[in-house]
């Protein structure tokens, strides 16, 4: 996934003062917030209310695995598309993929990868996917998701 097109989330986002360092770019640390605030539009558009059904269901999601490849400098105030989408949906985890472009350019200014895992909150246990949910996310995805 290295285009917008790629995507099925495409988010817009200002790079606010508070974010950024001494130089006016965008602190390493807030990506991965920027991640967050893809993941939570994601189900947002896909129309899934992860916090309801987690608590109807005794399910939640813990992320295992995170990385970011920063290719670009994004700057205070410059507006920027968060994109998000699974590439992978295991029995209990799933991959999602990221990207962040600066509006005027057709690279990534990063781009970077979260593993969740599906598990039962009082066993602490992974549980498989909800079938509705995978077929929810290929549905949005407008493509089989590998399994």
């Amino acid at each position: 996934m290295t285009s917008r097109a790629d995507f099925p989330l495409v988010h817009p986002n200002r790079v606010r003062f508070v974010e950024v360092d001494r130089q006016g770019i965008l602190h390493n640390s807030h990506y991965l917030a920027y991640f967050g605030i893809a993941l939570n539009e994601y189900y947002r558009k896909l129309g899934y209310d992860r916090v309801r059904k987690g608590a109807e269901q005794g399910t939640g999601l813990h992320v295992v695995s995170a990385s970011v490849q920063y290719r670009a400098p994004l700057m205070f105030d410059e507006m920027v598309d968060l994109c998000a989408g699974i590439s992978r949906i295991g029995r209990t985890s799933l991959t999602f993929q990221y990207a962040i472009f600066k509006q005027d350019r057709e690279e990534p200014a990063a781009t970077g990868e979260q593993i969740w895992v599906h598990t039962h909150q009082a066993m602490h246990k992974p549980v498989p996917w909800p079938e509705d949910f995978v077929s929810m996310v290929e549905a949005f995805e407008r493509k089989p998701v590998e399994r």
